[in-house]
């Protein structure tokens, strides 16, 4: 393993020689050993290297043997990795077919790891850990979106990122402990949360019997263990089903398809913006109730860039600097005004401006990902106009983690009973320190601060001061 991690450090440092005589030193010493487990990993890295010096033919070797052995110890999550990089090597040649087969076997791998993640907080870095799989999908079917564009493969790309972020929503779901289970069996909940756990812990202990030296009777009975217990969790999920379609939908979101959001969601007078961000290319779907639109936007370093300075120049008065002086502050604040401007159009150029021609003066639902969550929208100048005509002069925005969530919702208040009454309410909140009105508010409250506590003259004066 510190040979193979040796070969790795002298890959980034560009020293190709060294990294290629330290990676066959590793590879030569796992087989001596004979653990395939560390075998299919250094194979792995080996493979990669070869792809990236352009020796295809080694590196497909040396990857699909990793493959091979990852699947032999029963060991998904590297299987997925080696899937993947396969999957970058046949899209770099051009077989974007293959890549796409490759890719989503990839994905259905680590669906089918979240079964044996017992924490919370394993499922969250893992689900991490993996969103460069959707990426990647969503990078190929946008390449054969180019080639073929009247097969359907933008709108396959919006139902990849839709899919993405409802495995998002869903940790979200279990993080805020959503009171979902009403209606069904405690006791089935309980199974359910056992069996999980009994299932992670016997592929646990799978993977290492397969790693090293074991008979054929042991690996068969372990597998057998495996499959009896994962069968016994499907047959609880599916009581669980009947019992509560809802607690289902929400522990297991499906999300809509792109027909199923233009059917159900969208209007005449309503369009989706969904936004993807990639390493190299960013994209933003506009979804109608009757078409489906990509425009391509830069890579995702770009865009953070110019959304975390937007964010920057909008908060900055509100921000607090331990012991600034006036003058400080005052310096501080001065280019607020004179980048505001020049910012925020760059901005707006950058994720509204190739969508432009689209909007007309429809209610737009924003489907934001990564840092443009923190980018109000509706601040944004209109693509084209002036900056002190914000998108919001124009258009009715709703912010949104997925489409298919407004659809979740609409069934939920769908079966909810009107409220008696309606109230409606107008405010103009305050949001900062500084606000003149809070001046305003204070002063009658210290005026009758002061004429109580000149009725309480035992209170301590200390508190008084």
């Amino acid at each position: 393993m510190s040979l193979n991690n040796i070969a790795s450090c002298y890959s980034h440092l560009g020293d190709k020689q060294k990294a290629l005589e330290y990676y066959s030193q590793a590879v030569a010493m796992h087989r001596t050993l004979q653990n395939d487990r560390q075998l299919a990993i250094a194979l792995r890295n080996f493979g990669v290297f070869n792809r990236n010096e352009g020796q295809i033919t080694k590196a497909l070797e040396y990857l699909n043997e990793a493959r091979t052995l990852s699947a032999k110890v029963s060991d998904p999550s590297s299987e997925a990795n080696t899937l993947s990089e396969i999957a970058k090597l046949e899209f770099g040649r051009g077989d974007l077919a293959a890549a796409l087969k490759l890719i989503e076997q990839a994905i259905a791998l680590t669906e089918s790891i979240r079964i044996n993640l017992k924490s919370q907080s394993f499922r969250t870095s893992y689900l991490a850990s993996v969103r460069e799989y959707y990426e990647f999908e969503i990078q190929v079917l946008m390449a054969l979106h180019q080639q073929r564009p009247n097969e359907g493969y933008a709108a396959a790309a919006v139902q990849v990122s839709e899919k993405s972020r409802a495995r998002s929503l869903l940790e979200l779901l279990r993080v805020a402990r959503a009171e979902i289970q009403q209606g069904v069996d405690p006791s089935l909940i309980a199974r359910e949360v056992e069996l999980r756990r009994m299932i992670g812990e016997k592929a646990q202990s799978q993977t290492r019997l397969l790693s090293g030296k074991y008979t054929e009777d042991r690996a068969l009975a372990a597998a057998k263990e495996v499959d009896d217990l994962t069968t016994e969790y499907d047959q609880v999920q599916t009581r669980i089903r009947q019992s509560s379609p809802r607690y289902a939908a929400l522990l297991e979101p499906s999300p809509l398809s792109v027909a199923e959001l233009q059917k159900r969601v969208l209007d005449q007078n309503t369009l989706l913006l969904e936004y993807a961000l990639g390493e190299q290319k960013s994209f933003v779907w506009v979804v109608t109730s009757d078409s489906v639109k990509s425009f391509e936007l830069p890579g995702r370093a770009a865009i953070e860039q110019e959304a975390k300075r937007f964010y920057q120049l909008l908060t900055e008065r509100s921000t607090s600097v331990p012991n600034e002086t006036l003058a400080q502050h005052q310096q501080r604040l001065a280019h607020v005004e004179t980048d505001y401007a020049q910012v925020a159009t760059k901005l707006s150029g950058m994720l509204l401006g190739p969508v432009a021609a689209e909007l007309g003066q429809k209610r737009l639902l924003v489907v934001a990902e990564g840092v443009l969550q923190y980018v109000p929208f509706a601040a944004l100048p209109s693509p084209g106009g002036n900056v002190e005509r914000p998108l919001i002069v124009d258009h009715e925005i709703v912010n949104l983690p997925s489409a298919s969530v407004l659809w979740v919702l609409r069934e939920e208040f769908s079966n909810r009973k009107p409220a008696s009454k309606t109230v409606a309410v107008l405010a103009d909140p305050v949001f900062s320190a500084d606000d003149a009105r809070l001046a305003q508010a204070v002063r009658p409250l210290r005026r009758s601060l002061r004429l109580s506590m000149r009725s309480a003259p035992r209170l301590n004066q200390g508190w008084m001061a």
